[in-house]
């Protein structure tokens, strides 16, 4: 069991490393198309200049996030359905991390659209720097497509896992590896042990000096054990005559 066991703590720890490495190298080939998607220059749906507005069509399931340069993180936006009713959106939360561009630019989250409903909108910067807005599904399901990028994702997220499953079967192999090869020793009389003293010495647990209780599989031969009396019946004096007088004819 424990040959197995350390075989297949082997298998899984050499595949968490080729992973990890696949992993590594894919994300390099990757980057070209993570950037191109999410990097708010280069794929947005609106970059309005302070003072204008655009329209802008969303979804019902939809996820949008308005973005500014880092150092300005004040909203000063407004976003207004074809009825003249106002979406306030909600504030940015710790999932809506600040973006970096392949320049080395900084986006800011300043608003975050989840829950609007489907239509035609009108986005007016009121700010006094310039605004992006980007569709994140849409950004994110496009990555998805490109194989570089899921091969890197399974790289990184299956990796990790089994190298934690091979490194828990190597320390059970190492924890039994001492207890599989017990011998069995005989006492010194040269009989086997019985079922208690098997689990002590497997456990190297002491017996407890003192201990007159016999083991329940204890050799019960070599107590002294009494035998029964035979019963012996009188003679029979009726059918004893019986046969002297058959004798003497």
């Amino acid at each position: 069991m424990t040959g197995a066991t350390m075989q297949w703590a082997k298998r899984l720890t050499g595949a968490s490393i080729l992973l990890l490495l696949i992993g590594v190298v894919s994300y390099y080939n990757a980057m070209p198309s993570m950037f191109e998607e999410l990097d708010p220059a280069q794929s947005h749906m609106l970059e309005l200049e302070p003072g204008d507005s655009g329209e802008v069509e969303i979804a019902a399931l939809g996820e949008y996030v308005a973005l500014r340069l880092e150092g300005d993180e004040s909203a000063d936006l407004r976003l207004v359905d074809s009825n003249g009713q106002e979406d306030r959106g909600s504030a940015p939360t710790s999932f809506d991390i600040v973006r970096t561009g392949e320049d080395g630019t900084s986006y800011v989250p300043v608003r975050v659209f989840r829950s609007s409903g489907a239509g035609e909108y009108t986005l007016y910067n009121d700010g006094a720097t310039t605004l992006w807005f980007v569709d994140d599904v849409s950004a994110q399901a496009a990555l998805f497509t490109e194989p570089w990028f899921v091969v890197m994702m399974v790289g990184c997220c299956l990796g990790p896992v089994l190298g934690v499953i091979g490194l828990i079967l190597m320390l059970i192999g190492w924890g039994s590896r001492g207890k599989e090869n017990t011998p069995v020793v005989l006492d010194n009389q040269g009989r086997l042990p019985t079922t208690d003293e098997l689990y002590r010495q497997y456990h190297s647990i002491e017996e407890e000096p003192g201990s007159d209780i016999p083991d329940p599989f204890a050799d019960t031969r070599q107590s002294g054990a009494i035998e029964p009396v035979p019963h012996e019946d009188p003679p029979n004096e009726e059918s004893e005559s019986d046969w002297k007088g058959w004798d003497e004819g």
